[in-house]
């Protein structure tokens, strides 16, 4: 895989083509959702240790409707939600395999070619779990996304991590892009 920075030539840095991986830096507390295009709003799914209420304003702010979108919470803390957003079962974010199935339980509603997953707030899961099986569980959502022609970005803060991890995620992801 090819791992630059880059921003393709017809859009956002986040204007994805289907099947498409991108690992997106971010600034502490900024999420991947702000900068997606418009599209990708239809028919999202949001892996996140983020509160749903935040990806439910986070949305709204991006020009989204909410009702078009799931959250796989990631929290160690039970979640209180009644928004417009689908929502997954709470997973603990030591809980991989739990992750895994919420993860495959919300991707059937994304359709094929047009559907769109973010993966959010991998340093907080770190915490949790080893970087070796974190690693995996990201391949096999990368490689499914690609599998089903969905667009998938992950969305890392870099300064959280050591370069050596950066670079093993960047590597999963068909580019790069920096959004600080």
């Amino acid at each position: 895989m090819a791992s630059s920075e880059q921003q393709p030539p017809d859009g956002g840095p986040l204007d994805l083509q289907p099947g498409e991986a991108a690992l997106a830096t971010l600034s502490n507390r900024d999420t991947p959702i702000a900068h997606l295009p418009s599209q990708a709003l239809e028919n999202l799914l949001v892996v996140t240790v983020d509160a749903p209420e935040r990806v439910e304003r986070a949305v709204r702010a991006a020009g989204g409707d909410p009702k078009d979108v799931g959250i796989v919470p990631v929290s160690a803390s039970p979640i209180q939600y009644d928004g417009p957003c689908w929502l997954a079962e709470r997973v603990s974010p030591s809980d991989l395999t739990g992750i895994s199935i919420q993860f495959s339980r919300g991707e059937r509603y994304l359709a094929e070619g047009t559907g769109w997953v973010v993966v959010d707030g991998l340093g907080t899961m770190l915490m949790y779990v080893d970087e070796a099986k974190l690693y995996r569980l990201l391949s096999q959502f990368v490689t499914r996304a690609r599998g089903r022609g969905l667009r998938h970005v992950t969305g890392l803060v870099d300064d959280v991590v050591s370069g050596e991890t950066l670079a093993r995620f960047r590597d999963l992801h068909d580019r790069s892009v920096s959004l600080e």
